[in-house]
């Protein structure tokens, strides 16, 4: 499962106005690596957490935060914004990319990324639609104590990920589905055009439980997995989603400057 749809899926999460939830998981792929990272949903903010960054995203106000606790420095504003930055930020890193190739490199390179910029930008681009199917299967697992059905996403007939679903808890009663479409839209509106999270089954999944559990396989015949590890009621302060106020705004250009060897700020996964 990529980081947008995990994104996605947190984004159904509404909280009431005295509680709000955390979910921990964990991603691990078929070389050990593993990663936690938590979240945090309340009134329909949400904070991603990760051990480099934090992500929060205010769906009342289409603002999106990033934040980078080992410079303190942070960024935030629209998705449009973010897009905007972003290119600004890549142009930088392109021009000095491009200085040391050959002709022929340096053009195909040129032609990969007007194309990135033109799925990020225009909305009339449209990748190649595929025909998307979830199916439920016989297989039943407990998870965290909650019964799970196993479903399969076949893209062209093709399985290329299994979800474990529960409805014994349901955070997601409270849902604004319309604005969740359409900031995913904004995100990355060719990519969203296809993508399993757009089919109505998908979002029936969300409307009535959580997926506890995904496994995607890869092209190259890996796998991740995400596994939910804790998801629990809290009452969250609404400080906890605004940056500290000891860190300092600062453009995306200017952060990637402070990170030269692993900057990347996903927009297209």
């Amino acid at each position: 499962m990529s980081a947008i749809r995990i994104i996605m899926l947190l984004l159904l999460l509404h909280g009431s106005t005295y509680a709000g939830w955390v979910i921990t998981e964990e991603s691990t792929d078929s070389f050990g690596n593993s990663l936690i990272q938590t979240t945090f949903i309340q009134n329909n903010l949400i904070r991603h957490e990760t051990p480099t960054s934090v992500a929060i995203i205010d769906l009342n106000n289409k603002i999106i935060t990033m934040i980078f606790p080992q410079h303190k420095l942070y960024w935030t504003g629209t998705t449009d914004e973010l897009k905007v930055s972003s290119i600004e930020a890549y142009d930088l890193q392109m021009k000095k990319l491009l200085a040391g190739l050959p002709p022929y490199e340096r053009n195909k390179l040129e032609s990969i990324y007007l194309k990135i910029k033109q799925q990020m930008f225009d909305s009339s681009y449209s990748a190649i639609c595929s025909k998307i199917e979830i199916k439920e299967t016989d297989d039943k697992q407990e998870i965290l104590g909650f019964n799970t059905i196993k479903y399969n996403v076949l893209v062209d007939s093709i399985v290329t990920e299994s979800i474990w679903h529960t409805t014994d808890i349901q955070p997601y009663n409270d849902i604004d589905i319309n604005s969740m479409i359409t900031f995913m839209q904004q995100l990355n509106p060719a990519k969203e055009k296809s993508s399993v999270t757009q089919t109505d089954e998908y979002l029936h999944l969300l409307k009535s439980g959580i997926l506890l559990k995904s496994i995607e396989f890869l092209p190259d015949s890996n796998k991740q997995e995400i596994s939910v590890k804790n998801i629990r009621e809290i009452n969250i302060v609404p400080d906890f989603f605004l940056p500290p106020k000891n860190y300092r705004k600062a453009a995306l250009s200017d952060i990637l400057n402070y990170m030269p060897d692993n900057a990347d700020i996903e927009l297209n996964r």
